[in-house]
């Protein structure tokens, strides 16, 4: 079965702390961003701004879209803390053996992905594939991940 390529960002899944809800968090933007539900953020000068394939440090994932922000407009956001899982497309051709590696992540506003093959920045690890029966392994698999390097982790940027 062919998987689908949908890549449309980010999802939270669950936490492994039990919680059956994410935590939400509010912080102000870069004024000028574009930013969609799923695209991964980071902080820049004590403001949001949308995470790209070189960001080191991840802090959450946006759950509003902001259409170029105003100064002081605010996002929604989870926070990209340890026991947070979450869902999304690989850009490439997933194979078992990348379960428990950290990854980078690519795209842009509203098509965020996990990037299987590239390992510079490493801030995402798969610890699964999404349990659907729409989702096989191969080109475009839905993958399980954890932010390991992150604003809240403690992890340096990746060298």
């Amino acid at each position: 079965m062919a998987n689908y390529d949908n890549p449309n960002g980010f999802r939270w899944v669950k936490s492994l702390s039990g919680r059956n809800k994410p935590i939400i968090e509010s912080q102000t933007i870069t004024t000028g961003q574009t930013i969609a539900a799923g695209d991964a953020v980071i902080i820049a000068s004590g403001l949001l701004s949308i995470a790209e394939a070189t960001s080191g440090l991840i802090h959450g994932v946006a759950i509003e879209s902001v259409t170029t922000s105003a100064a002081g407009a605010t996002l929604l956001y989870i926070p990209a803390l340890p026991t947070e899982v979450f869902e999304g497309q690989c850009s490439g051709t997933y194979t078992a053996a990348i379960r428990y590696t950290a990854v980078d992540i690519e795209g842009t506003t509203g098509v965020m992905e996990i990037n299987e093959n590239a390992t510079d920045e490493a801030v995402a690890q798969v610890i699964g594939e999404l349990g659907d029966p729409n989702n096989s392994i191969g080109a475009n698999t839905r993958v399980l991940f954890t932010f390991v390097r992150s604003s809240y982790s403690g992890l340096e940027d990746a060298q």
